[in-house]
């Protein structure tokens, strides 16, 4: 089996968007998350969680990466410096984008290796831990961070965070 990353992203037009589909994105991967550890918790590593694990992993590996490098280099740059709250919630972010990543570092060192998972418990733990980490995250993002850059940026701005975001990954808007 092929274990590959695939964008959730159609297009790059709108860097907004792109954020956006990125949040839907982990919102169900994150259900499905805590679903594959519950089951293995349950009953136990078979071949097709190990597969699940494997692909899980291709996906948050990538996708938290790719996600986190499209805010701080593609949209935040673009609202440094326009008011004290922006770049209050920017430095919030940027610490929770750090303790994101840390938490998945704990969950991707057992899911790459799915074979060696023996303490479903521990694993549960840090999915769960993870899980609430990256949600709240989104929260932040979505009912606060996110209205107040559309009062700030306009059109082509978006149009330009898209296009970053597009050339990071070598693609064409």
């Amino acid at each position: 089996m092929e274990f590959k990353y695939k964008e959730p992203v159609a297009g790059f037009g709108d860097g907004l968007a792109v954020i956006q589909t990125y949040h839907e994105d982990f919102i169900v991967r994150g259900d499905q998350l805590l679903q594959l550890v519950a089951n293995l918790k349950e009953h136990g590593m078979n071949e097709a969680y190990a597969n699940e694990c494997m692909d899980t992993y291709c996906h948050y590996d990538h996708a938290t990466f790719l996600h986190h490098q499209d805010e701080e280099q593609s949209l935040f740059p673009l609202l440094l410096g326009k008011s004290a709250l922006i770049d209050g919630m920017i430095e919030r972010l940027m610490l929770d984008h750090e303790e994101i990543e840390t938490a998945w570092k704990l969950i991707a060192e057992q899911f790459k290796k799915p074979e060696l998972i023996t303490n479903f418990e521990a694993l549960e733990q840090s999915t769960i831990e993870f899980e609430k980490l990256l949600r709240d995250h989104l929260t932040r993002e979505d009912e606060d961070f996110s209205p107040q850059v559309q009062k700030i940026l306009n059109e082509q701005q978006i149009a330009e965070a898209g296009e970053k975001m597009a050339d990071m990954r070598h693609l064409s808007v």
